[in-house]
This record gives structure tokens, C-alpha cells and sequence, in this order.
């Protein structure tokens, strides 16, 4: 089920929510111990890895995968994902929000499955396991391939609503093009992904597993026609940010808006200002930036885009946009689209 498009610790743009793990204001759903899990992906000598796709899937509460192989789908949590994805942000941040799995048929021990992709192409597939959990996991075959790196060691914490949640940090190293598999880091050790790869596409589901029933709505505010009352929604802004807001319109690109804005706050605090906002796209005027409001779209697909240019219509746009980035992203896409 489609329900929201993740950008690095954030779930964005759907719900025009973020989630990153210091913010965690939707509900939770799922039954069980929730988890949060954040962290960097970096190659050998420290760099960060910008637009790498996180992968995790794991048991429920109950200990049951969601894949055909282990179950006909009757025992399945209705209030669980069971699988996700996060894509990195600018510094190779990743964050989920799960809850922690269960024992899988007595065998193994409580464990999240983690794959980490590059371009499409997979360069870690892993396992996270629970320090609490040693007496289990020492006598498990399986992590006896892996190692100390892959142990979660998580904190108690709450989130902004003041629900407890458990934290855990975990960055992962995997070999890149450019760095290669040796230096300052060790490559973060593999695992095998087991039998029960999730059959299902990965792109079409957000980093918080803890919520189900969310569809594709876009509640993103459009710069140029938010009401006041929308923008006091935004965390951390008020009246006088709202008149900032609405004094430079109209917006014909995001950098516009970062740099008028930028004058007030600073460039943290603007970037998350545009978790909640976007700048209408001309699918024949708007600059690279402002494109790359478009999940999926990044600096060279942003080039082509304008290199096709003109377009006879949004939808020749958008047709262009789904040789570049997924089906689910090419759809959303319409949602940023000036009206013809």
C-alpha cells in the first residue's frame, strides 16, 4: 500500500509531516515496543552517501514476516508495514520508525533485515540485532557471519508527545565507486537477506512502520496561496514569520525562498520550513532547484528535464519525469505543478 515519500530522517511531502527521530507527532498504530533507529550511511574514508535507499523488513510483534512464503496472510498485524524504506539525506542521514520484532519461530533472535542501495544497485544487504538480546543471538549461526558492529543498543527516550519510544544509533559503511571498499572505516559487516525478501517494491513505502492507512494525500502548503492560518500550522513559526512569508510573493523558485527567508533564520531552520512548503513548478521556466522539489529528482535529472524543454503540457512533463523516477514519484509529481 502507497502511503508517503521519505526523504533521509524525514517523512515528507504526503503527509507534509516530518518524522524525523527527534519528532515523532503522528500516532503510532503498530502493537509493540516502538523503535526508532537513525544514522548515517558514509563510505570508507567518512563521507557522507547522499540519495542512498535504506531498506529494512522484519517480524511483527508476533514474530510472522509479511511475505508468502511465511504466512497466507490471516495472522498478519493489520496496524503494521513490516517493511520500508529511507533515502539519505545531503549528509547521509536515514532514520525508521519500527517497533522491535519478535523471536522468529523460536529460532532466531529478535532481528531487522537492512539492504542498502546505490543508484538501484545494492552494495550492503545486513542485520541489526539487540544487545539485550546476546544470550540468543551468540548461539545464532547467522550472526556468527556478522559481528559487534551489528548490534543495536538502544535508549530509552520519548517522543514529542511524550510516548516512550526506544532509540538506537547505527551507522552503516559500504563500498562506494569513487572510495572504493578500503580506508579509514571498516565496511559494515554482510549478512545474509534470508528467505523472506519482501516481494514487493520497496520505493512505495515510507520509513515509519508504525503507521498504516496514510494514503498519498498532498497537504504540502503552496507558497503563493497559503492562507495565514495555514502557515501558523508550520512548527516554529509565528506572526511575524507568517508576513515574511506571504511579503515576497509571488515565488518563482525555491531558491528565492531560501534566500529571502534566510535573512530571519538561519539555513537549518529554513530547510525545515520547506519540509511543509513548496513553490509551484512551470514545467518550462522553473530552475534545477526547484524541480528537485520533486521527490526522486536530483541534479542530472533535473539537467534532462530542462534540456527536453519545451513541453507541450504538464503532461508531457510528467511523462518525461517517469524515464527518470519511479511510477509512484512521477504521479506525485503532478501535485507541484503550476494549473495550465
Amino acid at each position: 500500500m502507497f502511503k508517503k515519500l521519505v526523504v533521509g530522517g524525514a517523512i515528507l511531502m504526503a503527509v507534509g509531516l516530518n518524522l524525523a527521530a527527534a519528532r515523532q507527532d503522528i500516532p503510532v498504530t503498530g502493537v509493540g515496543e516502538v523503535l526508532v533507529i537513525e544514522g548515517q550511511v558514509l563510505d570508507v574514508n567518512g563521507d557522507p552517501v547522499v540519495d542512498a535507499a535504506v531498506e529494512i523488513w522484519q517480524t511483527d510483534a508476533n514474530g510472522v514476516y509479511n511475505h508468502p512464503g511465511d504466512t497466507d496472510g490471516s495472522n498478519l498485524l493489520d496496524d503494521f508495514q513490516y517493511f520500508g524504506t529511507s533515502i539519505t539525506d545531503n549528509n547521509g542521514n536515514y532514520s525508521f520508525r519500527t517497533i522491535k520484532p519478535n523471536v522468529y519461530e523460536a529460532l532466531r533472535p529478535p532481528h531487522i533485515h537492512v539492504k542498502v542501495k546505490i543508484d538501484g544497485l545494492e552494495v550492503l544487504t545486513t542485520q541489526f540485532y539487540f544487545e539485550e538480546d546476546r544470550a540468543l543471538f551468540e548461539r545464532d549461526s547467522v550472526f556468527r557471519q556478522g559481528g559487534e558492529s551489528l548490534i543495536l543498543q538502544p535508549e530509552d527516550s520519548t517522543d514529542e508527545a511524550g510516548n516512550p519510544i526506544r532509540l538506537a544509533r547505527k551507522d552503516l559503511v559500504v563500498a562506494t565507486e569513487t572510495a572504493g571498499t578500503s580506508g579509514v572505516l571498516p565496511l559494515t559487516q554482510a549478512q545474509t537477506e534470508g528467505p523472506y525478501y519482501p516481494v514487493v517494491d520497496f520505493s512505495e513505502y515510507d520509513n515509519d512502520l508504525t503507521v498504516v492507512g496514510e494514503t498519498n494525500e498532498f497537504t504540502l502548503l503552496n507558497l503563493n496561496t497559503a492562507s495565514a492560518d495555514d502557515f501558523l500550522t508550520i512548527p516554529d513559526v509565528g506572526n511575524r514569520m507568517v508576513r515574511e512569508f506571504m511579503e515576497y510573493r509571488p515565488y518563482i523558485s525555491i531558491v528565492q525562498f531560501r534566500r529571502e527567508i534566510g535573512k530571519y533564520v538561519d539555513e537549518a531552520q529554513v530547510a525545515a520550513y520547506e519540509e511543509y512548503v513548496y513553490v509551484p513548478i512551470n514545467v518550462n521556466d522553473s530552475d534545477a532547484e526547484t524541480l528537485k522539489q520533486i521527490p526522486g529528482v536530483d541534479d542530472a535529472t533535473a539537467d534532462a528535464l530542462m534540456a527536453a524543454r519545451p513541453y507541450e503540457s504538464n503532461a508531457a512533463f510528467l511523462a518525461k519525469l517517469a524515464e527518470y523516477v519511479s511510477e509512484a514519484n512521477a504521479a506525485f509529481a503532478a501535485h507541484f505543478l503550476e494549473a495550465e
